[in-house]
């Protein structure tokens, strides 16, 4: 009786649904800007459903009339602003998303209605909910609820953070409900079909719950098992290939996107980059060809490899491939997805349970060995010794799986460096692509100075342990090669970060910015303690980041083995720009206005350019004129224009003519730290 008061009740609404998404019609195609009776239903969705109209003038207040500085996402429909409103039932003004649609595009004003009508009425925890809209002045205005986390595209591809493998099974789950809210929640004789499941149309709350967004697609079918016909709407990379040759929509369409958003949340990937060779564009089937090898290593993203449990892995691959089926019949329903992702995280709870239960056993163990045994008065090394390690030759070529080229991660003057695997606990090679990330440097022994090996006790590279100094893990000398094993840097060198043409299209926060400035300068300041890196200098590709965006100083070892009259000091063509362990401040003044700017800086002219294009210590400093001046890619508002300015400031006193005018590196960092304290608050309280 129930379901049948819930039908009645839902009948008007998905009969005026049906005059818009009738397929024979292509209504969707013919709609003029705004239809004659759009204001009528506007007008009886807000005094009937639970949808508030706000009028233009609200909306301006709420967005500082649109100001660019609030904009927190863009795409082909317009763009979204964060803003502050009030709502219906609102004492004091909350924290909304604000969608601005396209005023003249046809299928805008279509989409605009789909959206509002299907809203009203869908409610469910993982569907992002509507607060209102605005229908004024030509003006198409979706207001959401905000959701403080971004898409999952972001957080898959740009962020800062990686998400660790439990909050993409969580997601996933998550996302997977909204859907099967969708196909099957709304009344047993209907169904609604997403119709542009994606990455980037799936939002995160304050909690990391997933939610489903952008309905303006979206269809509703009478006969859920049948589908319907429509003109062909969706992201490529996302299409269902049946829709695509067939023009024929059913809620296994939605499936096959669901797929491909697994698989992008498994190895990190877009699901079309031209990045990788032509045969691999494709995430879908690039996926599938491995899944069919069981090759799955090489599907996990390497922010999450040794993270997965094993049956984890292979039955997340096994769901993924099935809503990739060619055949709809063969592919689950979205119920049956959350079924067994359900059980997927069970396996990976017990899996991380008990990996914790060994990991306090080995801690165990290490506490008793070092109690027992101590330290080595004459070392100062203590329990360091036993993470430094020798490796034989064979280890390393088990671990880079014989030194193969697909594992070769750069070649430069003195040698090639490959990617390795070892075991976690063991420090033994692993033979699967997980584990232990590490970089193993084969070193050209021609280039080395006369005797380096027998006369350079390798154990001395022990001593240079500091979290913002790259972590060697140990050496091999054998058969006439010198091989030395680092810990792995997940995001590279700060050059490519900044300046390579794959990363020019990603979004940072200034803050983490900051944060690789900071760590540059800690990292100097440790090598200056050691009066064997006198004379050494580092460039921008001898800084790498880890997973968390820490910087840390590489290579100095190799100015250590290779001749002086061999290193990258002294065949630079301006010294002054290279950041100097011993030297003046000057070179870090450098970097750090490359890191703000994203403008490369490697001559006098350069600098001239650069400091042209920024205020100046004493004049007046308009907001615009500093985020104009600096990388477009930061995420800056109008709350980080001071920090901004003081950053813009101090890289400006490092490089200052009159080198006794210029700030130590001692104080530089302590401003840095500061500025960066300011920003966190900043960034905590925004949230």
């Amino acid at each position: 009786m129930r379901i049948l008061k819930q039908l009645a009740h839902l009948q008007p609404f998905l009969q005026s649904l049906r005059r818009i998404t009738r397929p024979q019609k292509s209504n969707e195609d013919m709609l003029p800007v705004r239809a004659i009776n759009d204001d009528e239903k506007l007008d009886l969705l807000a005094r009937e459903r639970r949808c508030h109209r706000f009028s233009l003038a609200e909306i301006l207040s709420a967005t500082l009339h649109f100001d660019d500085v609030l904009v927190i996402g863009k795409g082909g429909f317009g763009n979204v602003y964060k803003g502050h409103i009030f709502g219906t039932k609102d004492t004091t003004p909350r924290v909304v998303a604000i969608k601005r649609l396209d005023s003249l595009s046809r299928q805008g004003a279509f989409e605009f209605m789909t959206e509002i009508e299907m809203l009203s009425e869908l409610r469910h925890c993982n569907l992002v909910s509507l607060i209102g809209y605005c229908s004024e002045s030509q003006e198409m205005i979706l207001v959401y609820e905000y959701m403080p986390n971004g898409t999952i595209e972001h957080h898959i591809h740009k962020t800062d953070n990686p998400l660790s493998w439990m909050q993409r099974l969580k997601i996933s789950i998550g996302a997977a409900r909204g859907l099967d809210y969708l196909h099957t929640g709304v009344g047993t004789q209907h169904g609604i079909i997403h119709r542009d499941v994606k990455s980037s149309n799936i939002l995160l709350d304050e909690n990391w719950e997933a939610k489903i967004s952008d309905f303006g697609l979206s269809k509703i079918i009478n006969q859920p098992a049948s589908g319907v016909s429509t003109n062909l709407k969706g992201t490529f990379g996302y299409l269902d290939p049946q829709y695509y040759m067939t023009g024929h929509l059913t809620r296994q369409s939605d499936v096959y996107s669901f797929g491909v958003v697994l698989l992008e949340l498994l190895s990190g990937r877009r699901a079309v980059d031209t990045r990788f060779s032509e045969e691999e564009w494709n995430l879908a089937s690039w996926a599938q060809k491995c899944i069919k090898e069981q090759r799955l290593d090489q599907i996990v993203c390497s922010h999450i490899t040794g993270q997965i449990s094993p049956k984890c892995l292979k039955g997340f691959a096994q769901i993924a491939d099935r809503c990739l089926k060619n055949s709809r019949k063969d592919r689950p329903t979205m119920a049956e997805v959350v079924v067994a992702l359900q059980k997927l995280m069970t396996l990976q709870e017990q899996f991380e349970s008990s990996a914790q239960t060994a990991g306090a056993m080995g801690f165990t163990y290490k506490m008793q060995k070092y109690l027992i045994f101590g330290t080595k008065s004459n070392s100062g090394i203590g329990l360091l010794e036993y993470s430094f390690r020798i490796f034989s030759y064979s280890d390393m070529e088990l671990a880079t799986r014989n030194f193969s080229s697909y594992m070769l991660l750069g070649r430069g003057n003195y040698g090639e460096v490959f990617r390795g695997w070892l075991n976690k606990r063991t420090y033994l090679p692993s033979q699967l692509d997980s584990g232990l990330p590490i970089a193993v440097r084969r070193f050209y022994t021609s280039k080395f100075k006369p005797h380096t090996v027998e006369e350079f006790n390798m154990k001395n590279l022990e001593e240079f342990n500091d979290p913002n100094v790259v972590k060697i893990l140990g050496y091999c000398v054998e058969k006439d090669l010198v091989l030395i094993v680092y810990e792995f840097m997940h995001q590279g060198t700060l050059k490519d970060y900044l300046f390579s043409v794959e990363r020019k299209t990603e979004r940072h926060l200034l803050v983490t910015r900051v944060k690789i400035a900071i760590g540059v300068a800690r990292g100097l300041l440790f090598m200056r303690t050691k009066p064997q890196l006198a004379d050494c200098s580092f460039q921008m590709h001898n800084i790498l980041l880890d997973e968390e965006f820490n910087a840390k100083l590489s290579d100095f070892d190799v100015q250590m083995l290779v001749p002086s009259n061999d290193t990258p000091s002294s065949s630079h063509p301006c010294s002054s720009y290279c950041l100097q362990v011993m030297g003046d401040v000057f070179g870090y003044g450098v970097m750090l206005l490359q890191i703000l700017t994203a403008g490369p800086i490697a001559n006098s002219c350069d600098l001239m350019v650069t400091r042209h294009r920024l205020p100046g210590e004493h004049q007046f400093v308009a907001r615009q004129s500093i985020y104009h001046a600096l990388d477009i890619r930061l995420i800056l508002n109008i709350a980080l224009a001071k920090p901004a300015i003081q950053l813009v400031m101090l890289a400006q006193k490092c490089v200052v003519d009159e080198s006794d005018l210029r700030p130590t590196l001692e104080s530089v960092l302590e401003e840095l730290e500061s500025i960066y304290a300011i920003m966190l608050k900043i960034e905590n309280s925004s949230n």
